[in-house]
């Protein structure tokens, strides 16, 4: 008895971790899987310039409310709040632009990759505009993987930018949230 009573609780304390990463990803992901798909679609197409500013306002309230539950259901700080709002609207945003980019036989695994994007990466705070250097480091990984960029439109480098500031905004505030 005494054998399978060790058993139990090792097993119990294995779990543990496994159980903490769960919530934790239940965290991460509360805001992204309560946000409608058509929403989603509109938060993305927002952060890619698409809309007006009443249009905009809107959307960004809608996911605050949206915070707002998650923040409650899971407990979070107050004062994490902002980060976790910012974090989730870069997270929509970014999932949007993966495929909308996509849709235009681009990919954002260059743009991650030029810019050290990741969870071990540099991550560069692109929240203002970014450098020449950092927009040279996008065009030449592109030319290097056969891309012509002549045949590239101004709309879609614009979706690039927009996919690489959210990238930079997701990956900086995730390291800011303490789960």
């Amino acid at each position: 008895m005494l054998k399978g009573l060790m058993a139990g609780a090792t097993l119990a304390l294995a779990a543990l971790p496994a159980a903490a990463a769960a919530q934790e990803g239940e965290k991460f992901d509360c805001v992204v899987t309560s946000v409608a798909a058509d929403t989603k679609a509109s938060i993305g197409a927002a952060m890619a310039g698409a809309g007006d500013d009443a249009a905009r306002d809107a959307l960004f309230q809608q996911l605050s409310t949206v915070t707002d539950g998650c923040v409650a259901k899971h407990g979070i700080a107050e004062a994490q709040r902002a980060a976790y709002f910012d974090y989730s609207l870069a997270r929509i945003s970014r999932e949007w632009l993966v495929g909308d980019i996509a849709k235009l036989n681009l990919s954002s695994a260059i743009v991650d990759k030029a810019l050290d994007f990741g969870p071990t990466g540099a991550n560069p705070d692109l929240s203002s505009d970014m450098s020449e250097d950092q927009i040279m480091a996008i065009v030449q990984a592109y030319i290097d993987n056969g891309v012509d960029i002549e045949k590239v439109d101004n709309a879609v480098w614009e979706k690039v930018g927009a996919y690489a500031a959210a990238t930079s905004i997701y990956w900086n505030k995730r390291k800011q949230l303490p789960f």
